[in-house]
């Protein structure tokens, strides 16, 4: 009987998509191997689209409903928690160390999911003034955030370079190279989840044939580069990014509020304090 290989695909606004050049890479796990969509110029367009509709819905949900949504998300990682520490092992990990990667990550994303609806009083602030009024730092998510993700044999670091601005309320544009098989396997989850179409979107590829494409684009508000990058590719993207005010973040911290920090931003409200 004939084996049927599993095809991963992009994830994009709440769909499976083939890049639209047709074009794929190949990984290898072990004694197997597989074809992952090699992202283009245009795949990176759609998938910015998307993530601005996304965007949205994700913004209509209130807090309390972000923390559920988070939270249902990790349910549907733990039900599946086999599969993750079969593609680990098949990394190289041993049994034992992908179990509690597994488990390290159920734990980040229950964290993050708990932070949902709490992040912005705990970042947010009364400021004191000379007069009377009321001085108020009001903290909001930044919009399309696109992550470039860490190398590292690690489903819990994927997640870590994913769920800080995802929490915050921005839509994520995750992107991955040659660990590419477990965003994608990651993907299944979130189509299963309750997460708005194009809140997060998986793409696969070589970051270094869509470097300028993703930092020069204007509706990408921040990028968040998680993987170690040579000095040119990070005075490219400085130059790229500068051009529309992007906020640019290299290596940001992965756990603590402090990983939320570089995707929101502050507005200052006064208001009269009245007699």
């Amino acid at each position: 009987m004939n084996e049927i290989k599993k095809t991963y695909k992009n994830y994009v606004g709440g769909k499976y998509v083939r890049s639209e050049s047709g074009k794929t890479f190949r990984i290898e796990l072990k004694n197997q191997f597989y074809e992952v969509p090699l992202t283009s110029r245009k795949d990176v367009r759609d998938a910015v689209v998307a993530a601005k509709k996304g965007y949205t819905e994700w913004q209509k949900l209130t807090p309390y409903n972000k923390t559920q949504v988070l939270y249902r998300l990790s349910e549907m990682v733990e039900g599946n928690s086999e599969t993750y520490q079969q593609i680990l092992q098949e990394s190289g990990l041993t049994k034992s160390k992908a179990n509690q990667d597994i488990k390290n990550a159920i734990d980040s994303l229950i964290w993050y999911a708990g932070m949902a609806d709490k992040w912005e009083q705990m970042t947010g602030n009364l400021n004191p003034v000379a007069g009377d009024y009321f001085n108020i730092s009001h903290q909001e998510s930044l919009g399309v955030v696109f992550t470039l993700n860490t190398e590292e044999n690690s489903f819990n670091q994927l997640l870590l370079s994913i769920l800080p601005s995802l929490t915050t309320g921005c839509s994520v544009i995750s992107f991955s190279g040659d660990n590419s098989i477990l965003a994608l396997k990651l993907a299944e989850d979130i189509n299963n989840s309750d997460l708005p179409s194009g809140a997060l979107n998986i793409l696969s590829g070589n970051f270094s044939q869509i470097i300028d494409d993703v930092s020069n684009h204007v509706e990408i508000n921040a990028m968040a580069i998680y993987k170690d990058l040579t000095s040119s590719d990070k005075k490219i993207i400085r130059e790229n990014a500068s051009k529309s005010l992007k906020r640019i973040v290299i290596k940001p911290p992965t756990s603590g509020l402090e990983s939320l920090l570089p995707f929101i931003e502050t507005k200052t409200v006064w208001h009269p304090k009245g007699r």
